[in-house]
């Protein structure tokens, strides 16, 4: 099997090889993928091509298949924001491929559909929201978390880590030639390499695109409780932590606090609901401790302390992720040979024992076999041991 450690150190050559037949590829995919998104993407809000953009931030998302009310209402939740800022917002309503591969489609539709404007007509950025994320406060502008023009104009992307690796439930792309050939990538990882192992499919391909060469340098990791934060653990009712007037008891830097732009409720699919719906409730009463204003939340410190401090350290950082992805990988694979091992010898062992049983039902019946032949030989010679006794007894009658 081929592992994303494996992947990421073969040669220059094979990646520019595999990255450009992408992009060819990707002319047929956004063909066919714009050609559906005329029926199946939606505008939220009226902050569309026909009327006035006030923002250079675009919104992207996507929701189709069975009607889920509770996730429209998330949808619904970024109407404020939007009105607030000039956000327009884009939804893609129908599946044009497997599993979440719809998303870096979408995506890239959406880029080249911009790049394709001339350019002061153009969206600069795009921020995607997954479905199960819940607007909190639609008082946060989305350019606070851009990257500031003096030293990092080169930054195109600004994603989140969680304990597993990336998280692309909220991310930001620029609108540029870089974010393309990205989102090519990630959305042909599968195709030419079928047997790679991508845990989490769409977003396992783009962490490990990201920590490439060809796109580290232009990607920054920000913090995760700024724009993509887990709800924490506040209050619990049977057995789940989802409520979010009960303070949190069990503080973590990626959770939420009042006055945070959203909250993301990623795994937990059979209870993700029934998480989800409280913040949905509250978000919808526009209560005064959630909806604050910009200055009195911690944003604006955090962030210009990040620009100052911890954004120089990326290239550590990632090399840092690599490293620890390689031990797991390293773990995971010693563990694996482990697993094979033991099951080799559970094999062996149940072999043995299948075997042991048939040997010892094979002298079963031997022994069975024996018994009986030596009961019919006794049987048979029975008759002559009553003839000889009678002709015995005979003679001595003759005497």
């Amino acid at each position: 099997m081929i592992t994303l450690g494996s992947l990421v150190g073969k040669t220059n050559i094979k990646i520019i090889s595999i990255v450009t037949t992408l992009l060819f590829m990707s002319t047929v995919i956004t063909d066919f993928v714009g050609r559906l998104g005329q029926h199946s993407t939606e505008a939220v809000d009226g902050q569309s091509r026909s009327g006035p953009v006030r923002s250079s931030i675009g919104k992207l998302s996507m929701l189709y298949g069975e009607p889920n009310p509770l996730y429209e209402r998330a949808l619904a939740g970024h109407l404020p924001h939007n009105k607030n800022f000039g956000y327009s917002m884009y939804v893609l309503r129908e599946k044009t491929l497997p599993g979440y591969w719809s998303k870096p489609a979408y995506i890239l539709d959406q880029l080249l559909a911009e790049l394709a404007l001339p350019e002061e007509k153009r969206l600069k950025w795009l921020v995607w929201f997954d479905g199960d994320t819940v607007l909190m406060n639609p008082k946060i502008p989305l350019e606070i978390f851009l990257p500031p023009d003096d030293g990092w104009s080169h930054v195109h992307a600004l994603v989140t880590n969680d304990h597993r690796g990336l998280n692309n439930g909220v991310f930001f792309l620029r609108v540029h030639e870089w974010s393309v050939w990205l989102m090519t990538a990630c959305l042909g990882t599968e195709i030419f390499d079928p047997e790679i192992d991508l845990e989490f499919g769409d977003q396992s391909a783009m962490g490990m695109w990201l920590k490439k060469e060809r796109f580290r340098n232009n990607t920054m990791h920000v913090p995760q409780r700024w724009f993509n934060a887990y709800a924490g653990y506040r209050g619990e009712t049977n057995g789940l932590f989802a409520d979010p007037l009960a303070p949190q008891t069990k503080v973590r830097a990626n959770s939420i606090k009042e006055g945070d732009l959203l909250v993301h409720h990623a795994g937990h699919k059979s209870l993700r609901a029934q998480r989800m719906a409280p913040w949905m409730d509250i978000a919808e009463q526009h209560l005064p401790q959630w909806e604050l204003n910009l200055d009195e939340t911690t944003y604006e410190q955090e962030i210009r302390d990040f620009w100052k401090k911890e954004a120089p350290k990326e290239r550590k950082r990632v090399d840092d992720m690599i490293k620890n992805e390689d031990k797991k990988a390293q773990e995971k694979a010693k563990q694996k040979e482990a697993d094979a091992h033991k099951k080799e010898e559970e094999s062996k062992k149940k072999q043995d024992d299948v075997r042991k049983a048939e040997d010892l039902k094979k002298k079963e019946e031997e022994s069975k076999k024996a018994d009986e032949a030596k009961r019919k030989e006794e049987e048979a010679t029975k008759p002559d041991e009553a003839k000889t006794k009678e002709a015995a007894k005979k003679a001595d009658g003759d005497k």
